[in-house]
């Protein structure tokens, strides 16, 4: 059976390398703007997760098993995603600089034949130190803001400004391993 990875992202398919090496990558096309944040954070990652999923799905005849997921980071009840500009980006790390957020991942998995669907999420608070308007100009200057949510990175330059987390380190990067062998576990799904 393949497993499809419905993300474009290098670091998702960095990380679910560690899982396996057997799978495919192909982006998922799902408008996530079609997902309404209805104040329920952990709700919204799944069900954009969900979509990206179903929509990729489309794309397979033979059987197969679509991973998806979808990252934001959230502070004081306002998702940032990902920048969309250079000021974004300021803005951004300027909310999270000297605050605690949560980033919260939503993974969803759907055998195509079955019609079987999982989806759970995951959380994770992550403390970041103060960033004088310097650092924040020199970190957004390495390029990573822009294609992350939250503008920044934790595997990255930004690690600097990261004083510590609860919970998940790599659903702050955006899949999160331990969560994701249970439920591939949970959908029948073996690597070894």
């Amino acid at each position: 059976m393949k497993l499809i990875l419905a993300s474009a992202s290098p670091r998702r398919s960095e990380l679910l390398s560690i899982i396996t090496k057997k799978f495919d990558v192909l982006a998922s096309d799902f408008d996530e703007n079609s997902i309404v944040h209805r104040g329920n954070n952990s709700e919204y990652v799944m069900n954009i997760a969900l979509g990206k999923a179903l929509r990729t799905s489309k794309f397979f005849n033979s059987e197969a098993i679509i991973l998806a997921c979808d990252t934001i980071v959230c502070l004081k009840n306002e998702v940032l995603g990902k920048p969309s500009n250079k000021e974004d980006a300021v803005r951004m790390l300027n909310m999270l600089s000297g605050n605690k957020h949560e980033v919260f991942s939503g993974i969803a998995l759907y055998n195509n034949v079955t019609g079987k669907i999982i989806t759970d999420f995951q959380s994770t608070t992550v403390y970041f130190s103060k960033m004088s308007s310097m650092q924040i100009e020199d970190y957004i200057n390495t390029g990573e803001a822009y294609d992350k949510a939250g503008a920044y990175g934790i595997q990255g330059k930004a690690a600097i400004y990261v004083e510590g987390i609860e919970g998940c380190y790599y659903n702050v990067m955006g899949l999160p391993l331990s969560k994701l062998v249970h439920l591939f576990s949970e959908m029948g799904v073996n690597f070894n």
